[in-house]
């Protein structure tokens, strides 16, 4: 740049000067002068130009900001000879947000000295604000995703609860429907076994056969003894199908 003509580099920041928002201020940050599109990009009107002459640059920032170290650092690291270069939060006119890509660049006169700082911007609110609604979408998306997992965790813990309550029924009737079983069968060959009694000792008082007494009981008792434990083991059986079903799925 050092070895540029004058008319060169007055032709560059002229193409500079249309097609970016440009304002200069002195070392202590106060307003020397702006281009057009600096006013327009910063909601002012081209008559506002004079009444911005010689304000703080504190203007376009948040007032908290205007008034933290790190603002005062800011200046001083430009004071220093260094520019800054990235993305920055400023305040427009009426006071909404407007984010901008610049730079601030110290401008050095022959003796390279300091003499004014320049800053260089674009406007780039639409891409930032884009880029927040598409981060805002994203994090609710996560958020809805997270409450879908946690559903479907609920649900899961609900089925294994229902299952292991089905399961724990299931069990809980076999053995009662065994022990029913059981307790009917043994009641019945009791009563069996009482009447064919009765009934023996009948004959034998009255002088009557008893073998067929004696046959139908040995009859009866084996048929009854027989289908009792066919059923028990049917429901054994179930049961420990069941038992097997549920390791299975586990």
């Amino acid at each position: 740049m050092k070895n540029l003509s004058k008319e060169e580099l007055l032709s560059r920041l002229e193409a500079i000067n249309r097609s970016n928002a440009i304002i200069y201020f002195d070392l202590d940050g106060y307003i020397l002068g702006m281009n057009s599109i600096f006013l327009r990009a910063m909601g002012y009107d081209e008559e506002d130009h004079k009444q911005l002459i010689g304000k703080h640059h504190s203007i376009f920032v948040d007032y908290q900001y205007s008034k933290s170290d790190e603002y005062k650092k800011f200046w001083e690291t430009l004071r220093s000879g260094k520019f800054f270069e990235g993305e920055f939060e400023r305040r427009k006119m009426d006071g909404s947000p407007i984010y901008l890509q610049a730079t601030y660049n110290p401008i050095l006169d022959e003796s390279n000295t300091i003499t004014k700082i320049m800053k260089i911007a674009t406007d780039i609110t639409h891409a930032v604000n884009s880029k927040n609604r598409i981060n805002a979408l994203s994090k609710d998306l996560q958020i809805e995703l997270d409450k879908s997992q946690q559903l479907r965790n609920a649900i899961e813990i609900e089925k294994n609860a229902a299952l292991n309550d089905l399961d724990v029924m299931i069990k809980k009737s076999q053995s009662e429907l065994i022990k029913v079983i059981v307790k009917v069968a043994l009641a019945v060959i009791v009563g069996v076994g009482v009447v064919t009694t009765i009934l023996y000792w009948m004959a034998i008082l009255t002088n009557k056969d008893t073998q067929i007494i004696g046959s139908t009981w040995s009859n009866m008792f084996s048929v009854l003894l027989t289908n009792a434990f066919s059923i028990v083991g049917t429901i054994m059986g179930i049961k420990y199908a069941t038992q097997e079903g549920s390791k299975e799925k586990k």
